[in-house]
């Protein structure tokens, strides 16, 4: 039975030829690994025993960490006072807006000059024992930096200042001295900022001051020589009373003509009502010349005086407008260069850790165990593998030379 459902059923011949080789295959390979137990176990044994006496020598490391905030608002009480009109440009310009990243602090923190006065305060020098090196300096700072850990918490918004150290106590006041450190370099720099803005727009708002004055003198040589003060109200005025005067004028006419027609021209009421025509017309003329205070302009004259006086207007309307916003920003720039700036509120200061950051001791035993078992394993399988095989590779390379 058994050849005649080999032939009809190939396929399951093949499947189990190859099950059956593959069986073959992982009893050998279990057999050699048996006959070698020794060495593995020997090997990982010793590893394992290694690594437990190493990492029971390795020194204990402690990270301290410090946990800060930006404030809140850097412009309150006066300074949201004076800002609290500005356009929201200028307002945002002096810092009066929300928020504040802490690219400004991780650049003060990992900087040269703030890393060498933490190896200088702490004479890390001489802790990491890089005297004898071509460049100990850079070299303890290059372990400190190393050694320290600022991350930025995007979903609480803080900012954690860490510190390794093998002495907990040591590592909590670098810690807080990166925090002193951070406020000091911030208030330094702001402070220069704040003075090099502050004269900035001192120069600049009394530039505004000296142009307003100049505004108003040429102003008051314009009022002076021409008489105008308000254009607008003067010219509205003048109509009315030219509209006025020659109301009267017309009316006085009109008077005369009837007048004239009834009584004759020698009749006394009738030279008298003339007489008031004549000189409402007058009035009328000299008006229209220029000759009333009112606006003691000639007619001909006002499109020019008019273009002067829009003109001064205008210069007068734009320098008030400027010193409007370069007064508050003058004082604001005075305010933020006397005051004192604080970069970071500190919400967690650091203290000396109870329990070490590494080494990991269990992780290294298990993983130096591990690594040598499969080391020794793949020791053995291959040394099988080359001591049964050599001999036929030997062969072929000398029948390969043979032939060349």
């Amino acid at each position: 039975m058994q050849p005649f459902r080999d032939v009809d059923n190939p396929v399951e011949t093949t499947e189990r030829a190859r099950t059956q080789r593959g069986e073959d295959a992982l009893w050998t390979v279990i057999g050699r690994l048996y006959r070698r137990r020794m060495l593995i176990i020997g090997v990982t044994g010793f590893v394992a025993v290694s690594a437990v006496i190493i990492s029971l020598l390795l020194p204990n490391w402690y990270r301290a960490q410090a946990r800060v905030l930006v404030p809140e608002s850097q412009g309150s009480g006066l300074s949201s006072a004076i800002l609290g009109n500005l356009p929201a440009a200028a307002s945002a310009l002096l810092g009066g807006g929300p928020g504040g990243d802490y690219t400004r602090y991780l650049a003060i923190l990992t900087s040269r000059s703030v890393m060498t006065a933490a190896v200088d305060s702490f004479d890390l020098i001489r802790l990491y024992e890089v005297e004898g090196k071509l460049t100990p300096l850079d070299d303890a700072i290059r372990r400190l930096r190393d050694n320290s850990d600022f991350d930025i918490d995007m979903e609480y918004d803080f900012l954690s200042i860490s510190v390794l150290d093998k002495d907990p106590e040591r590592s909590a006041a670098m810690a807080n001295f990166f925090v002193r450190k951070l406020n000091e370099v911030n208030e330094k720099l702001s402070t220069e900022s704040a003075g090099n803005y502050r004269r900035f727009i001192e120069q600049r708002y009394f530039e505004a001051r000296a142009d307003m004055d100049s505004v108003l003198n040429a102003t008051q040589r314009f009022q002076q020589e021409h008489g105008v003060y308000d254009l607008p109200v003067q010219t509205e005025a003048f109509f009315e009373q030219v509209a006025e005067l020659r109301q009267t004028a017309v009316e006085a006419e009109i008077r005369h003509e009837a007048l004239l027609a009834q009584y004759g021209s020698d009749n006394p009421q009738v030279r008298s009502v003339l007489e008031l025509a004549r000189a409402a017309n007058r009035k009328y003329a000299e008006a229209l010349a220029g000759e009333e205070m009112l606006l003691p302009i000639p007619q001909a004259d006002v499109p020019g005086v008019a273009r002067q006086f829009t003109q001064l207007e205008l210069e007068r309307t734009i320098q008030a407008t400027i010193l409007e916003v370069l007064g508050p920003l003058y004082e604001q720039a005075r305010f933020q260069e006397e005051r004192e700036s604080q970069a970071v509120q500190v919400v967690d200061a650091a203290t000396p850790p109870a329990r070490k950051a590494k080494p990991k001791r269990s992780v290294i035993c298990i993983l130096a165990t591990l690594t040598a078992f499969f080391l020794a394993v793949g020791f053995v399988l291959v040394y099988e593998w080359w001591r049964r095989n050599h001999r036929q590779y030997f062969h072929r390379m000398k029948d390969i030379t043979s032939e060349r």
